[in-house]
Order: C-alpha cells, then sequence, then structure tokens
C-alpha cells in the first residue's frame, strides 16, 4: 500500500519523521509531501530532508496577512495535484492549514476508497495571538473552512486533548490523541545544584505569544537570587531581556541545535518556563516536552493538558494569578526527578507516539 504524509510547515518534520516510521514498520510506500518556504523565517528552504517532495510556495512576510492566507492556499491546491498523481490509498494530512482540509474534502469526494486521516497540530484562529473575538468576520469565515470540512477523514489525531473540547462540535466520530514526542537520547540522573540561588531555563521562540510580563512578575517574586538561561531567538527578543535584566542575572545562549550543548544548559538548571498570554488556545507546548526529557519540573501557566499532567505526575508547579513559586518544592522535584522521567517516558517517548500512530492507521485500514 502507498500512503502520503503532507504538511505545510518545517516545523512538523520530527512529527512527520515519526509518523513515517510507523508506516514503513507496517510496509507502507511512503512519501511525504512538504513546502520548500520557512515560514519562521520568511525565506526560501535548503534544509529539506532528503527524499521528500518540496512544493514551490509564494513567499509572503507577515504572519497575519493575506499574503499568508494565498500561500497556504496555493499550497494546498498544489499538494493535492501532487497527491492525484501520486494515486495513495491513505493520506495522513497535518493541518493547519485550514485550507489542506478544505482540499481534503475535495479530493475524498473524488476518491472515496482512499482513506484520511487528519493530525490538528494547531487551532486557527483560535490558537492566534489577537486580542478580538475570533467568531466574528473574517475569522469565522476561516474556522468554517475547518468546520465545514473536516468529516471527509476517516480518523482524526489531535496534538492534544484540549482541542477535543472545540472539535467535538465539528466532527462526529471519535478522536485521538497524539503527543508530539521525542527519540530521547537524555541521560536520566538527579541534578545536583545549589540550594542558595535558583538557575531557570526558557528555550523556544522569543515571540508575542510569551507572556514576557508574567515571567518578569513570577521571576521578580522569588526571594532568591535567579539566573535564567535563555535558548532561542524571536521578534520580543529585546523586550524579553529589557523587562528581565533587573529582576535576575540573564545568560543569552542564543539558538542552540546541538542537542548535548542543550542539555549541558539544562543540567544546570532547576527548573524550565512555560509561561503564555492568557486566552490562547494551548494544551501543550514543545518545549514542555524538552524540559520533560531532561528531568526539569515547569513553571507553567497553560491550562488543559500541560495543568494536568504537572499536577499528576508532580512535574512542577502551576501559577496562578498570584505568580508565586514555591523554590523549596520546585528543588525537591529537581532533584528527585524519577517521576518526570516517568512523565516523558509514558507520554512523549517515540515507541507510545508509534504505538498510537500504528493503532490509528490499523482502524482505518481494517
Amino acid at each position: 500500500m502507498k500512503a502520503i504524509i503532507a504538511t505545510c510547515f518545517e516545523s512538523n518534520e520530527e512529527r512527520v519523521s515519526f509518523v513515517y516510521d510507523a508506516f514503513i514498520s507496517r510496509g507502507f510506500d511512503v512519501s511525504v509531501i512538504t513546502s520548500d518556504f520557512s515560514h519562521i523565517r520568511k525565506e526560501k528552504r535548503n534544509n529539506v530532508p532528503e527524499g521528500y517532495i518540496a512544493l514551490n510556495a509564494k513567499p509572503y512576510r507577515k504572519n497575519l496577512s493575506f499574503g499568508r492566507l494565498y500561500s497556504h492556499y496555493r499550497f494546498a491546491k498544489d499538494a493535492f495535484l501532487k497527491i492525484e498523481s501520486e494515486k495513495p490509498d491513505l493520506i495522513w494530512l497535518m493541518a493547519p492549514a485550514n485550507s489542506l482540509i478544505r482540499e481534503a474534502d475535495r479530493y475524498k469526494k473524488a476518491h472515496p476508497e482512499v482513506k484520511m486521516i487528519i493530525d490538528i497540530i494547531d487551532m486557527w484562529p483560535e490558537s492566534l495571538p489577537i486580542r478580538v473575538n475570533k467568531n466574528i468576520f473574517p475569522l469565522n469565515l476561516w474556522k468554517n473552512i475547518r468546520k465545514d470540512h473536516i468529516n471527509c477523514c476517516d480518523a482524526l489525531v489531535t496534538e492534544c486533548d484540549l482541542y477535543q473540547g472545540v472539535l467535538k462540535n465539528e466532527y462526529h466520530d471519535k478522536m485521538h490523541t497524539i503527543y508530539w514526542s521525542r527519540n530521547s537520547q537524555a541521560k536520566i540522573h538527579k541534578a545536583d545544584l545549589p540550594s542558595d540561588s535558583l538557575s531557570l531555563v526558557y528555550i523556544g521562540s522569543i515571540n508575542n505569544i510569551i507572556d514576557t510580563g508574567r515571567i518578569a512578575a513570577v521571576i521578580s517574586k522569588i526571594r532568591m537570587p535567579v539566573r535564567l538561561h535563555i535558548i532561542g531567538d524571536g521578534e520580543s527578543r529585546n523586550d524579553f531581556l529589557e523587562k528581565l535584566k533587573k529582576k535576575c542575572e540573564i545568560i543569552y545562549h542564543g539558538v542552540i541545535r546541538d542537542e548535548e550543548k542543550k542539555a549541558e544548559i539544562f543540567d544546570q538548571c532547576h527548573a524550565g518556563i512555560n509561561i503564555y498570554r492568557e486566552g490562547l488556545y494551548i494544551g501543550l507546548t514543545v518545549k514542555c516536552i524538552d524540559y520533560f526529557e531532561h528531568g526539569l519540573p515547569i513553571i507553567n501557566n497553560i491550562k488543559g493538558d500541560t495543568w494536568r499532567l504537572v499536577d499528576e505526575y508532580k512535574a512542577g508547579i502551576n501559577v496562578d494569578q498570584k505568580n508565586i513559586v514555591d523554590t523549596n518544592m520546585l528543588m525537591n522535584m529537581r532533584h528527585n526527578n524519577w517521576n518526570i522521567y516517568r512523565l516523558f517516558e509514558e507520554n512523549f517517548s517515540k515507541d507510545v507516539f508509534t504505538e498510537k500512530c500504528l493503532k490509528v492507521i490499523d482502524e482505518v485500514i481494517k
């Protein structure tokens, strides 16, 4: 049997690789369709994985723009033209863009025998960092592209449980949650860290969905010296550094892709920061998986899946509007962190991902 995996974002390609391996383990002939445009850097890519089919995407400059919508619209059209020529038996489609779901519906109507799995990686427009009613024009039209076409699929996968709260009103069958995962190389060990100061780390994009003011407020209430390691970059970097420079010692590392270097920094830290702006529809962040993989508890304000996992596994502190962190508790969690490694293994390991992925595949092809 032939399978095609399609995504328009390079940021999904780690997940793509795990889905690819699951298909291969079932004996599928697999192709991957992706984009030749980096939606993060806003430039043509030179890092397309070998063997992937990279479609020419229309460039754009602003995330909230008609240029971006048109780029996604054209990619969706071109992706399904390519799929038409490939004649697959099964399609695993990662969305957004919502226009991919609309084209999937059109394709499914023409080819009802082809199995369709839609994997919801994000919720547009619900997750957009804008302070307006998202049920007004034109955002409601954008949402309806997903709502009106999502029932074309034979199985619906979500990257967190939270999304299913909205999607249960749109999709009329069983849904599956498959978290992001890692093929972990992290070494399990207890951290030997000082108890008279607190070392924190933030990893990831520094953009307008990060609540830099809230992070500064949390750190300002910690009654001991704080050192903050920052791994990453983004358009809000200067604002982030400015708000924090009087609250703590900052060690800015920039973007680090080398896993050993990241691990060396994590080993110096008591906890990771996972604090976002209120009102965003986010259940789980990739940075949490980075932290948990290395045995780091987190300081978190994300509701849904992350809040529940932190409570269930005692894997950090969920902060409310008081922004108070119990440093003794946090240090103890870091020192006795076997439950955090267990959290990772039971939810985010590649073995768990593959098991859940194969379950979905087997259900649609039976």
